[in-house]
């Protein structure tokens, strides 16, 4: 059945997190994994954007997923796994935080040899 169902009762945003909840359970969306920008999630379900930001809302609450101020929004648990420690949970961070510091000076190191 295609999600958005608008002749299921359900709110449209709840349909939204389950199916992004299944694609997580079926490994499809892997842990570590960065979703798509809310504006293309919004066109793939050719719903509005707020609608997309409220299907995350609650996927956040439910900690299946974390969104990181200009770094995006990543998968940080399955579903029926239990939530990390906040040792592990501090320790995803930074290693995101050191993956996008390093694509950075990877990015420098390439412009300045193309100098």
């Amino acid at each position: 059945m295609p999600v958005p169902d608008f002749s299921n009762p359900r709110p449209v945003y709840l349909q939204i997190a389950d199916d992004l909840r299944q694609e997580v359970a079926a490994g499809r969306l892997e842990v570590g994994e960065r979703l798509p920008a809310r504006r293309q999630l919004a066109q793939r379900y050719s719903v509005a954007v707020e609608t997309i930001r409220r299907a995350l809302d609650e996927l956040a609450r439910e900690g299946v997923i974390s969104t990181q101020s200009t770094r995006g929004t990543y998968v940080v648990k399955t579903p029926d796994q239990p939530d990390p420690s906040p040792d592990l949970q501090q320790l995803i961070s930074d290693v995101r935080q050191l993956t996008e510091r390093m694509k950075m000076l990877e990015a420098r190191v390439k412009d300045l040899e193309g100098r």
